[in-house]
């Protein structure tokens, strides 16, 4: 029987060439815009493992793991164990957010596991905890395919390469760069690194201490962020660049459904374990 992973590629393959190329996007493709969880949510997010659903996956592993350590004595909190999860596809966006926290991610700073020596009694706690907890993990962890997003993550990367060819996409960054240029800010200068920030955010971050940011910097990487995140919204980069991407997703969703509903149904097994144990357990 074919794999899911091979399927998948076989069939976005037979998208490719000539017919990627004279693919007619859907103009009724839109992202929405999470606020609240400050995630941009596209349409074939529908199928694979959303960067949401893979947070909560994680929460639910550590869930188990820090019920586990507390009879080693460890009393670690499941919230703190990683960064909560954000969308900047297109640069910071959430203004409301980079006000509080510029460019760093809320509980970056905050990671329970940083607090031990994974090779002393915390680490040897852990390592024994994943040996006697194996078989809850396992229920609420999917495999590497399907947590990487599988077919909808091959999709989501083409119809991004699409996208970006347009003209619309170019006038759309154009809009952003001269905004933040009005600002007193420069455009990234290289755009394999710094295409979505501008040349004084990479810059900051490059030399700044990113586990221990000096207050100068923390004030100064607020400032910036919020420049970034201002003209986002003033220009709609994101919602437009989203948009235009989406228009691409249509139909290639269309053209993938039977894969894509396969994904659905193997991934959305591991997502409903994870929620169940977190309402049990929280």
């Amino acid at each position: 029987m074919t794999s899911l992973a091979a399927s998948a590629a076989l069939a976005i393959s037979s998208c490719s060439g000539a017919a990627v190329n004279s693919l007619t996007p859907d103009p009724s493709g839109k992202v929405n815009l999470d606020y609240q969880n400050s995630m941009i949510v596209f349409p074939v997010d529908a199928y694979g493992i959303s960067a949401l659903e893979r947070s909560r996956i994680l929460l639910a592993r550590e869930v188990v793991m820090t019920t586990c350590m507390k009879r080693f004595g460890f009393m670690d909190d499941p919230t703190t164990a990683y960064p909560k999860a954000e969308n900047r596809n297109f640069g910071v966006w959430n203004v409301e957010r980079v006000r509080k926290f510029g460019f760093r991610l809320i509980g970056e700073d905050a990671q329970s596991n940083q607090k031990h020596d994974e090779a002393g009694a915390w680490g040897e706690a852990r390592y024994e905890c994943l040996a006697s907890e194996k078989s809850k993990i396992d229920e609420i962890t999917p495999p590497d395919e399907l947590m990487n997003g599988g077919a909808a993550a091959e999709i989501a990367l083409k119809s991004l390469s699409l996208a970006s060819e347009t003209e619309a996409w170019n006038n759309a960054k154009d809009d952003w760069d001269t905004c933040i240029s009005a600002a007193g800010l420069t455009p990234g200068l290289d755009p394999a690194n710094a295409k979505w920030s501008s040349q004084q955010s990479f810059d900051l971050q490059v030399r700044t201490d990113q586990q221990n940011p000096s207050t100068s910097d923390a004030a100064e990487g607020i400032r910036i962020a919020t420049i970034e995140a201002e003209c986002n919204q003033a220009v709609r980069l994101t919602q437009t660049l989203g948009d235009i991407q989406a228009s691409y997703q249509l139909p290639l969703i269309k053209q993938n459904e039977a894969v894509l509903t396969e994904l659905k149904k193997k991934s959305q097994k591991y997502v409903d374990a994870a929620e169940k144990l977190l309402k049990e357990t929280q």
